[in-house]
Protein backbone atom coordinates (compact mmCIF):
# COMPACT_ATOMS: atom_id res chain seq x y z
CA UNK A 1 0.00 0.00 0.00
CA UNK A 2 1.38 3.30 -0.89
CA UNK A 3 1.69 6.07 1.99
CA UNK A 4 -0.35 8.76 1.32
CA UNK A 5 1.44 12.08 -0.22
CA UNK A 6 0.75 15.92 1.39
CA UNK A 7 -2.08 17.45 -0.29
CA UNK A 8 -2.00 20.90 -1.61
CA UNK A 9 -2.90 23.20 -4.29
CA UNK A 10 0.56 22.42 -6.47
CA UNK A 11 -0.74 18.17 -6.41
CA UNK A 12 -4.11 19.19 -7.40
CA UNK A 13 -2.61 20.98 -10.33
CA UNK A 14 -0.24 18.02 -10.92
CA UNK A 15 -2.80 15.48 -11.11
CA UNK A 16 -5.20 17.45 -13.11
CA UNK A 17 -2.43 17.25 -16.09
CA UNK A 18 -0.62 13.81 -15.16
CA UNK A 19 -2.24 12.52 -18.30
CA UNK A 20 0.36 14.69 -20.33
CA UNK A 21 3.02 12.31 -19.39
CA UNK A 22 2.63 8.56 -20.91
CA UNK A 23 4.23 6.76 -18.47
CA UNK A 24 4.03 3.52 -20.97
CA UNK A 25 5.99 5.38 -23.48
CA UNK A 26 8.51 5.93 -21.03
CA UNK A 27 8.88 2.37 -20.09
CA UNK A 28 9.77 1.16 -23.65
CA UNK A 29 13.03 2.71 -23.16
CA UNK A 30 13.77 -0.12 -20.24
CA UNK A 31 15.75 -3.54 -20.61
CA UNK A 32 13.08 -6.28 -20.77
CA UNK A 33 13.21 -7.37 -17.56
CA UNK A 34 13.01 -4.22 -15.68
CA UNK A 35 10.65 -3.18 -18.28
CA UNK A 36 8.07 -6.45 -17.56
CA UNK A 37 8.72 -5.33 -13.68
CA UNK A 38 7.53 -1.64 -14.05
CA UNK A 39 4.85 -2.37 -16.38
CA UNK A 40 3.38 -4.77 -13.43
CA UNK A 41 3.89 -2.09 -10.85
CA UNK A 42 1.38 -0.02 -12.79
CA UNK A 43 3.33 3.53 -12.30
CA UNK A 44 0.65 5.91 -13.69
CA UNK A 45 -1.28 5.09 -10.05
CA UNK A 46 1.34 7.21 -9.02
CA UNK A 47 0.41 10.46 -10.01
CA UNK A 48 3.08 12.42 -8.95
CA UNK A 49 5.79 10.22 -9.85
CA UNK A 50 9.29 11.69 -10.16
CA UNK A 51 12.39 9.42 -11.01
CA UNK A 52 12.95 5.83 -11.84
CA UNK A 53 16.12 5.02 -10.28
CA UNK A 54 18.28 2.16 -11.52
CA UNK A 55 22.02 1.54 -10.07
CA UNK A 56 24.15 -1.36 -10.53
CA UNK A 57 23.95 -4.05 -8.04
CA UNK A 58 21.15 -2.07 -6.01
CA UNK A 59 17.53 -1.88 -5.46
CA UNK A 60 15.35 -0.83 -7.75
CA UNK A 61 13.85 2.01 -6.67
CA UNK A 62 11.01 4.74 -7.56
CA UNK A 63 10.08 7.86 -5.52
CA UNK A 64 8.09 11.48 -5.97
CA UNK A 65 9.11 14.55 -3.97
CA UNK A 66 8.86 13.35 -0.59
CA UNK A 67 8.79 9.34 -0.46
CA UNK A 68 10.58 6.58 -2.14
CA UNK A 69 9.75 3.18 -2.65
CA UNK A 70 10.70 0.10 -3.85
CA UNK A 71 9.83 -2.77 -6.96
CA UNK A 72 10.25 -6.60 -6.13
CA UNK A 73 10.43 -8.75 -8.76
CA UNK A 74 6.36 -9.51 -9.02
CA UNK A 75 5.79 -5.49 -9.69
CA UNK A 76 4.78 -5.14 -5.84
CA UNK A 77 5.66 -1.69 -4.84
CA UNK A 78 6.79 -1.68 -1.03
CA UNK A 79 9.16 0.13 1.22
CA UNK A 80 10.43 -3.01 2.21
CA UNK A 81 13.86 -3.20 0.72
CA UNK A 82 15.19 -7.23 1.47
CA UNK A 83 12.24 -8.77 -1.50
CA UNK A 84 13.53 -5.43 -3.97
CA UNK A 85 14.63 -6.25 -7.05
CA UNK A 86 18.04 -5.95 -7.75
CA UNK A 87 19.50 -4.38 -10.75
CA UNK A 88 22.75 -5.19 -12.72
CA UNK A 89 24.72 -3.92 -14.33
CA UNK A 90 24.69 -5.17 -17.75
CA UNK A 91 20.80 -4.26 -17.43
CA UNK A 92 21.85 -0.32 -17.33
CA UNK A 93 24.04 -0.52 -20.23
CA UNK A 94 21.11 -2.05 -22.16
CA UNK A 95 18.74 0.55 -21.18
CA UNK A 96 21.12 3.40 -22.23
CA UNK A 97 21.37 1.67 -25.36
CA UNK A 98 17.74 1.18 -25.94
CA UNK A 99 17.92 5.32 -25.01
CA UNK A 100 20.29 6.29 -27.31
CA UNK A 101 18.55 4.27 -29.96
CA UNK A 102 21.44 1.66 -30.01
CA UNK A 103 24.01 4.36 -30.74
CA UNK A 104 25.86 5.24 -27.72
CA UNK A 105 28.41 6.91 -29.53
CA UNK A 106 26.17 9.22 -31.34
CA UNK A 107 25.00 10.96 -27.69
CA UNK A 108 28.72 11.33 -26.53
CA UNK A 109 28.53 15.38 -26.15
CA UNK A 110 25.19 14.74 -24.13
CA UNK A 111 26.89 12.02 -21.76
CA UNK A 112 29.75 13.59 -21.05
CA UNK A 113 28.05 16.52 -19.35
CA UNK A 114 26.03 13.29 -17.31
CA UNK A 115 22.31 13.18 -19.15
CA UNK A 116 20.57 12.93 -22.09
CA UNK A 117 17.34 13.74 -22.95
CA UNK A 118 14.55 11.76 -24.46
CA UNK A 119 11.15 12.89 -26.45
CA UNK A 120 8.86 13.97 -24.19
CA UNK A 121 11.79 15.82 -22.41
CA UNK A 122 12.59 13.35 -19.90
CA UNK A 123 16.14 13.80 -18.83
CA UNK A 124 17.94 10.62 -18.30
CA UNK A 125 21.06 11.50 -15.63
CA UNK A 126 24.09 9.57 -15.66
CA UNK A 127 26.80 8.12 -13.63
CA UNK A 128 29.96 5.75 -14.36
CA UNK A 129 33.23 6.06 -15.32
CA UNK A 130 34.59 9.46 -16.46
CA UNK A 131 37.33 9.58 -19.27
CA UNK A 132 39.38 12.45 -18.64
CA UNK A 133 42.01 14.19 -21.44
CA UNK A 134 43.59 17.38 -20.84
CA UNK A 135 41.67 18.02 -17.46
CA UNK A 136 37.94 17.59 -19.05
CA UNK A 137 35.73 15.10 -19.30
CA UNK A 138 35.27 13.50 -22.65
CA UNK A 139 33.02 10.50 -22.10
CA UNK A 140 31.80 8.47 -19.54
CA UNK A 141 31.64 4.03 -19.52
CA UNK A 142 31.11 1.44 -17.18
CA UNK A 143 27.80 3.10 -16.45
CA UNK A 144 26.71 2.23 -13.07
CA UNK A 145 23.73 4.47 -12.46
CA UNK A 146 20.64 5.79 -14.27
CA UNK A 147 18.60 8.35 -13.03
CA UNK A 148 14.89 9.06 -14.95
CA UNK A 149 13.45 12.19 -14.28
CA UNK A 150 9.90 12.29 -15.08
CA UNK A 151 9.00 15.64 -16.86
CA UNK A 152 5.74 16.71 -17.09
CA UNK A 153 3.60 20.14 -17.94
CA UNK A 154 1.56 21.50 -14.66
CA UNK A 155 -0.27 24.27 -17.01
CA UNK A 156 -1.84 27.04 -14.63
CA UNK A 157 1.63 26.91 -12.03
CA UNK A 158 2.96 29.92 -12.28
CA UNK A 159 -0.27 32.09 -12.01
CA UNK A 160 0.30 33.34 -8.55
CA UNK A 161 4.06 33.68 -9.47
CA UNK A 162 3.11 36.01 -12.14
CA UNK A 163 1.46 38.87 -10.07
CA UNK A 164 4.91 39.17 -8.48
CA UNK A 165 6.84 39.44 -11.62
CA UNK A 166 4.77 41.31 -13.83
CA UNK A 167 4.69 45.50 -14.45
CA UNK A 168 0.77 45.44 -15.59
CA UNK A 169 1.12 49.05 -16.38
CA UNK A 170 3.35 48.76 -19.27
CA UNK A 171 2.50 44.62 -19.87
CA UNK A 172 6.53 43.87 -19.45
CA UNK A 173 7.85 41.27 -16.77
CA UNK A 174 10.77 42.49 -14.13
CA UNK A 175 14.01 40.55 -14.77
CA UNK A 176 13.15 37.83 -12.42
CA UNK A 177 15.81 34.90 -11.06
CA UNK A 178 14.15 31.28 -9.61
CA UNK A 179 16.12 30.31 -6.82
CA UNK A 180 15.25 26.95 -6.29
CA UNK A 181 16.94 23.53 -5.43
CA UNK A 182 16.74 20.31 -7.41
CA UNK A 183 13.05 19.29 -7.72
CA UNK A 184 11.40 21.80 -6.63
CA UNK A 185 9.62 22.59 -9.61
CA UNK A 186 11.58 25.46 -10.95
CA UNK A 187 11.81 24.08 -14.52
CA UNK A 188 7.92 22.99 -14.62
CA UNK A 189 7.23 27.08 -13.63
CA UNK A 190 9.74 28.55 -16.40
CA UNK A 191 7.40 26.09 -18.55
CA UNK A 192 4.09 27.53 -17.45
CA UNK A 193 5.39 30.78 -17.99
CA UNK A 194 6.62 30.34 -20.97
CA UNK A 195 3.30 29.45 -21.68
CA UNK A 196 1.04 32.06 -20.13
CA UNK A 197 3.44 35.25 -20.82
CA UNK A 198 3.28 33.75 -24.83
CA UNK A 199 0.01 33.02 -24.76
CA UNK A 200 -1.38 36.56 -22.82
CA UNK A 201 -4.32 36.59 -20.15
CA UNK A 202 -7.07 38.62 -22.16
CA UNK A 203 -9.60 38.84 -18.86
CA UNK A 204 -6.43 40.76 -16.78
CA UNK A 205 -5.56 42.79 -19.77
CA UNK A 206 -1.76 40.67 -20.21
CA UNK A 207 -0.97 40.60 -24.36
CA UNK A 208 0.92 38.20 -25.27
CA UNK A 209 4.61 38.82 -25.66
CA UNK A 210 7.13 37.52 -27.90
CA UNK A 211 8.96 34.85 -26.08
CA UNK A 212 12.83 33.64 -26.86
CA UNK A 213 12.94 30.26 -25.04
CA UNK A 214 16.68 29.03 -24.61
CA UNK A 215 16.47 25.37 -24.11
CA UNK A 216 20.32 24.23 -23.60
CA UNK A 217 19.02 20.79 -21.35
CA UNK A 218 15.91 20.19 -23.97
CA UNK A 219 13.45 19.81 -20.75
CA UNK A 220 11.57 23.44 -20.55
CA UNK A 221 10.17 22.73 -24.41
CA UNK A 222 11.55 19.08 -24.89
CA UNK A 223 11.68 19.60 -28.77
CA UNK A 224 11.75 16.05 -30.81
CA UNK A 225 12.39 17.04 -34.54
CA UNK A 226 12.03 20.83 -33.60
CA UNK A 227 8.46 20.62 -32.28
CA UNK A 228 8.07 21.69 -28.51
CA UNK A 229 5.98 18.58 -26.81
CA UNK A 230 5.00 20.80 -24.42
CA UNK A 231 2.98 23.57 -24.60
CA UNK A 232 5.15 26.81 -24.44
CA UNK A 233 3.09 29.37 -26.04
CA UNK A 234 2.20 30.69 -29.75
CA UNK A 235 4.54 33.40 -29.34
CA UNK A 236 7.16 31.54 -28.26
CA UNK A 237 10.46 30.45 -30.33
CA UNK A 238 12.61 27.51 -29.31
CA UNK A 239 16.52 27.66 -29.56
CA UNK A 240 16.99 23.92 -28.49
CA UNK A 241 20.05 21.83 -27.57
CA UNK A 242 22.40 25.40 -27.57
CA UNK A 243 24.49 26.64 -24.73
CA UNK A 244 22.58 29.55 -22.70
CA UNK A 245 25.71 31.97 -23.63
CA UNK A 246 25.52 32.22 -26.93
CA UNK A 247 21.45 30.83 -27.52
CA UNK A 248 20.48 34.24 -25.84
CA UNK A 249 22.63 36.71 -27.58
CA UNK A 250 21.33 34.17 -30.89
CA UNK A 251 17.59 35.09 -30.35
CA UNK A 252 18.33 38.83 -29.81
CA UNK A 253 19.76 38.94 -33.10
CA UNK A 254 17.39 36.78 -35.31
CA UNK A 255 14.13 36.85 -33.54
CA UNK A 256 13.41 39.98 -31.58
CA UNK A 257 12.00 38.55 -28.39
CA UNK A 258 10.49 40.86 -25.69
CA UNK A 259 11.41 38.42 -23.13
CA UNK A 260 13.94 35.71 -22.70
CA UNK A 261 13.70 32.64 -20.64
CA UNK A 262 16.44 29.96 -19.67
CA UNK A 263 17.15 27.55 -17.11
CA UNK A 264 20.04 27.01 -14.95
CA UNK A 265 22.16 29.88 -15.42
CA UNK A 266 25.96 30.80 -13.41
CA UNK A 267 28.58 28.76 -16.56
CA UNK A 268 31.01 30.69 -17.42
CA UNK A 269 30.15 33.69 -19.78
CA UNK A 270 26.26 33.68 -18.65
CA UNK A 271 27.00 36.95 -17.60
CA UNK A 272 28.38 38.89 -20.70
CA UNK A 273 25.31 37.54 -22.15
CA UNK A 274 22.79 38.39 -19.65
CA UNK A 275 23.96 42.09 -19.46
CA UNK A 276 23.94 42.11 -23.72
CA UNK A 277 20.31 41.33 -23.91
CA UNK A 278 19.70 43.52 -21.21
CA UNK A 279 21.36 46.03 -23.05
CA UNK A 280 19.09 45.86 -26.24
CA UNK A 281 15.87 46.31 -24.24
CA UNK A 282 15.21 42.33 -23.62
CA UNK A 283 13.66 41.20 -20.28
CA UNK A 284 14.91 38.04 -18.51
CA UNK A 285 13.55 35.27 -16.69
CA UNK A 286 15.79 32.62 -15.40
CA UNK A 287 16.15 30.13 -12.90
CA UNK A 288 19.98 28.92 -10.43
CA UNK A 289 20.37 26.13 -8.39
CA UNK A 290 20.51 27.18 -4.94
CA UNK A 291 18.56 27.09 -1.76
CA UNK A 292 18.32 30.75 -0.88
CA UNK A 293 19.78 33.83 -2.41
CA UNK A 294 23.00 34.02 -0.15
CA UNK A 295 23.89 30.95 -1.26
CA UNK A 296 24.11 32.04 -4.60
CA UNK A 297 26.78 34.88 -3.98
CA UNK A 298 29.34 32.02 -3.53
CA UNK A 299 29.58 32.09 -7.10
CA UNK A 300 31.18 34.32 -8.77
CA UNK A 301 29.18 34.85 -12.15
CA UNK A 302 25.82 34.53 -10.37
CA UNK A 303 27.32 37.64 -7.28
CA UNK A 304 28.22 39.87 -10.04
CA UNK A 305 24.82 39.92 -11.60
CA UNK A 306 23.37 40.32 -7.96
CA UNK A 307 25.68 43.06 -7.09
CA UNK A 308 24.63 44.63 -10.26
CA UNK A 309 21.35 44.74 -9.82
CA UNK A 310 20.28 42.68 -12.99
CA UNK A 311 17.31 41.26 -11.49
CA UNK A 312 14.30 42.73 -10.39
CA UNK A 313 13.08 39.97 -8.60
CA UNK A 314 13.75 36.80 -7.28
CA UNK A 315 11.71 34.00 -6.13
CA UNK A 316 13.09 31.17 -3.84
CA UNK A 317 11.41 27.77 -4.27
CA UNK A 318 11.30 24.74 -2.06
CA UNK A 319 9.07 21.62 -1.59
CA UNK A 320 8.20 22.33 2.11
CA UNK A 321 4.36 22.42 0.86
CA UNK A 322 5.59 20.02 -2.30
CA UNK A 323 7.01 21.07 -5.24
CA UNK A 324 6.39 25.00 -6.38
CA UNK A 325 6.30 26.26 -2.62
CA UNK A 326 7.09 29.53 -3.07
CA UNK A 327 9.07 30.58 0.37
CA UNK A 328 9.99 33.98 -0.25
CA UNK A 329 9.62 36.92 -2.99
CA UNK A 330 12.78 39.85 -2.89
CA UNK A 331 12.74 42.66 -4.76
CA UNK A 332 15.95 43.15 -6.63
CA UNK A 333 16.26 46.79 -6.61
CA UNK A 334 16.51 47.10 -2.67
CA UNK A 335 16.43 43.13 -1.22
CA UNK A 336 12.94 44.00 0.25
CA UNK A 337 11.00 40.98 0.87
CA UNK A 338 7.58 41.09 -0.82
CA UNK A 339 6.45 37.96 0.81
CA UNK A 340 7.50 34.93 2.39
CA UNK A 341 6.03 32.33 3.68
CA UNK A 342 7.17 31.78 7.06
CA UNK A 343 5.02 35.21 7.79
CA UNK A 344 1.66 33.50 6.19
CA UNK A 345 1.94 29.95 8.17
CA UNK A 346 2.29 31.86 11.11
CA UNK A 347 -1.16 33.24 9.96
CA UNK A 348 -2.06 29.81 9.04
CA UNK A 349 -2.34 30.98 5.32
CA UNK A 350 -0.67 27.87 2.98
CA UNK A 351 0.72 29.53 -0.30
CA UNK A 352 1.78 27.32 -2.91
CA UNK A 353 1.85 27.74 -6.67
Amino acid sequence: MLPSVKENKFYENFNKTAGNTNIKAILKYFSKDIREILEKANLEKIKSLEEIRLRAEKPLIIQDYANEWFIDHEGNITQNVRHSYIVKQQEILNTLELMSRNSIYAFQDEIRNGFITLEGGHRIGISGKAVIENGKIVNLKEFSSLNIRISRAVEGCSLKTLKYITNWKNNSVYNTLIVSPPQCGKTTLLRDLARVLSNGISEKGLKGMKIGLVDERSEIAACYKGVPQFDVGIRTDVLDGCPKSLGMIMMVRSMSPQVIITDEIGDKGDKDSIETILNAGVKLIASAHGYNISELKSRREVLALIEGHVFERYIVLSNAEGPGTIEEVVDGSNMEILYTRKANVKRGISYVT
